[in-house]
C-alpha cells in the first residue's frame, strides 16, 4: 500500500471530526509477521487502513485500542508483543514466534490536523521529510537527523523511548525508455511501493497511462541523461531505450552512478556487444560487472508484462537483501 493513502484516510477523519489511532511497528525480530515500518490507522468510527502483522494479534490490539478512543485515551503507548504462548503477559494471541515493538498513538483535529496536512503537503517533495514520535506524546515533522535507512527506533526503558521514519520510504527508481515494457514494469512497480521517476527523450509521446504509476516524468535528450539522475545507493537504474546505440549512450554516463541496482534491458547477445563498446570507450569489466544485463530473473518471458514480472522480483531481490 502507498503510505499516503494512509495519511489521506487519516486527514479524511480528522477534517469530519473523528478521532484516529495510529497503530506502528517500530521494530521486530524473528518470524513476526509485523514488520518495522507497518502502520495502521484505526478511526472512531470503526473504520481502518493499513496493518500491524494481521491475523488473530491485530484483531486483540485493534479491539483493545477501539476501547481507548471510546474513552477519549490521549496518551501514546508502546508495549512489546511476543508470538509466544508461553510469554504470558506478553503474548500477542500468535504462536509463529518472533515479536514485535507496537505503538499506539492518539490524534484529533484540534491538536494534529496541521501535521497530517503537512504529512501529505511534504511527502512527495525532494527532501527527507521524517516523523518523530516519541514517549513524552510527542509527534512532529523535521529534516534533522533522518534515518539511513528509512527507519529508526531507539529505547532506554518504557518511558523513554523514540520512533522516526521518512515520510517516503519508498525506492526511487530512475526508468529509462517509455515503451511496452517500460509500461508493464511502471505498473508493476506501483503494486510494489517503488517510486518511479520516467525519462524519455520523445518529445510528443503520449505517456498519459503512465501518469497514475509514476511520481515525475521527465522529457530530455538522452546526452543530458546524467543530469537528471541524482542516483544514491539506495536507488535503482533501469535503462529501457529503443536501441543499442541509445542504451550505450545512456549507460556510458551512469555507470559510475550510486546505486542499489542497475539494470539494461537485452537479449544475450544485444548484452555482450554492448559490454565490449563500453570497455571499448575505457570502462572496466568490474564497472560493466554491476550492471544485470540481460535484466531480470531468467523465467523465458515473453510478452512485457512477464519482462516486468522477471524484472520486478530481481528488484524485490535486491531491496530485501
Amino acid at each position: 500500500m502507498d503510505i499516503i493513502i494512509l495519511w489521506n484516510f487519516v486527514y479524511q477523519k480528522l477534517d469530519n471530526g473523528i478521532k484516529v489511532a495510529l497503530m506502528m511497528v517500530p521494530e521486530s525480530h524473528g518470524s513476526s509477521p509485523g514488520k518495522q515500518g507497518h502502520i495502521m490507522a484505526l478511526a472512531s468510527d470503526d473504520t481502518m487502513i493499513g496493518t500491524i502483522g494481521g491475523g488473530a494479534m491485530e484483531y486483540i490490539q485493534v479491539e483493545a485500542c477501539k476501547k481507548l478512543l471510546i474513552k477519549g485515551n490521549n496518551e501514546v503507548t508502546c508495549k512489546k508483543l511476543v508470538h509466544d504462548q508461553a510469554s504470558k503477559h506478553a503474548w500477542s494471541g500468535l504462536s509463529c514466534s518472533g515479536e514485535q515493538i507496537l505503538i499506539t498513538y492518539f490524534l484529533n483535529a484540534s491538536d494534529h490536523f496541521s501535521i497530517i496536512k503537512s504529512i501529505i503537503d511534504n511527502y512527495n517533495s525532494e527532501k527527507d521529510y521524517c516523523c518523530v514520535f516519541s514517549s513524552e506524546n510527542q509527534f512532529f515533522l523535521t529534516t534533522d537527523n533522518t534515518p539511513e535507512k528509512g527507519y529508526q527506533y531507539k529505547f532506554n526503558n518504557q518511558n523513554e523511548w523514540e520512533y522516526r521514519f521518512l515520510l517516503d520510504v519508498r525506492e526511487k527508481v530512475y526508468l529509462i525508455g517509455a515503451g511496452h515494457v517500460g509500461l508493464a514494469l511502471c505498473r508493476q512497480l506501483f503494486l510494489l511501493n517503488f517510486n518511479v521517476i520516467l525519462i524519455d527523450n520523445r518529445k510528443n509521446l503520449s505517456t498519459e497511462e503512465y501518469d497514475k504509476y509514476i511520481s515525475k516524468k521527465i522529457v530530455t535528450n538522452y546526452k543530458n541523461v546524467s543530469a537528471f539522475v541524482p542516483s544514491t545507493h539506495k536507488d535503482f537504474i533501469i535503462i529501457m531505450s529503443f536501441s543499442r546505440a541509445l542504451d550505450i549512450l545512456i549507460l556510458s554516463q551512469l555507470i559510475d552512478k550510486p546505486s542499489k541496482y542497475m539494470g539494461l534491458m537485452a537479449s544475450m547477445k544485444k548484452a555482450e556487444v554492448i559490454k565490449k563498446v563500453i570497455v571499448e570507450k575505457g570502462f572496466t569489466f568490474s564497472q560493466i560487472d554491476r550492471v544485470y544485463t540481460p535484466i531480470g530473473i531468467p523465467i523465458k518471458c515473453k510478452s512485457p508484462e512477464e519482462i516486468a514480472v522477471s524484472v520486478a522480483a530481481q528488484m524485490i531481490e535486491i531491496r530485501n537483501q
